[in-house]
Order: structure tokens, then C-alpha cells, then sequence
């Protein structure tokens, strides 16, 4: 599937209610402004009836301004996960997720689906 992605503020706003760049293996509000844009992809496998693996990958930016997001940095993300099917007659998943971003590596304990 694909995920694109944009928030945008008009006026202040206080900094704890700007949007940030959301994708996995980046921190929460680490990379946030008035203006963010974000692309991320995910493709999954099954494996057996209730096992199956996932791949994602994304790029997002955050910039305090429209016009200023093309010279803003641009930050990614790639990880790999799996999954299991817990309820079949719901589609209900959990599963695992690893994800490195532009600093750090991160770790996520999925229920459901991982996009927001």
C-alpha cells in the first residue's frame, strides 16, 4: 500500500500542536512544523495462514513554511516486521515491527494496522 500525507497550520500554534513527520523508527515530533509532507509505502507477505512478513520504507519533511519545504531536509525510513492473524473472522493482526530512521533504530509491538 501506499501512505502520502500532509499537515498544514495556518496562524500560530503553539509547538506541541504541530504536525510532525509520522513514520517509523523516527522519533515523535522530532522533525515537526507548520508544514509537513510524507510518502511511505508498505508491502506485505503471507507466509502461512496466520504468518506473514512486512516491508516498509518512507520519506517525509517538516518545514515551517510551504514555500520553505523544498530546501528542508529530507528524512526516511525502512524497516521489516512480521505479523500474525489472531482473530481470522476479524483480520485481526499483531506482530513486530523493526525500523531505522536517519539517527536511531526502533522497535514496535503492532496491533492492528500500523498506519495511523
Amino acid at each position: 500500500g501506499l501512505r502520502a500525507d500532509g499537515q498544514f497550520i495556518a496562524g500560530d500554534a503553539p509547538f506541541y500542536a504541530l504536525p510532525f513527520v509520522q513514520l517509523r523508527g523516527i522519533p515523535a515530533a522530532r522533525y515537526q512544523g507548520t508544514d509537513v509532507l510524507t510518502l511511505e509505502t508498505e508491502e506485505r507477505w503471507s507466509v502461512t495462514q496466520r504468518w506473514g512478513l512486512v516491508g516498509f520504507a518512507g520519506i517525509g519533511k517538516a518545514a515551517d513554511g510551504f514555500d520553505s519545504l523544498q530546501d528542508a531536509e529530507t528524512v526516511w525510513n525502512a524497516g521489516g516486521g512480521f505479523r500474525y492473524l489472531t482473530a481470522r473472522e476479524l483480520g485481526l493482526q499483531m506482530g513486530v515491527d523493526v525500523a531505522r530512521g536517519p539517527e536511531q533504530w526502533a522497535i514496535y509491538v503492532v496491533f492492528g494496522n500500523s498506519w495511523y
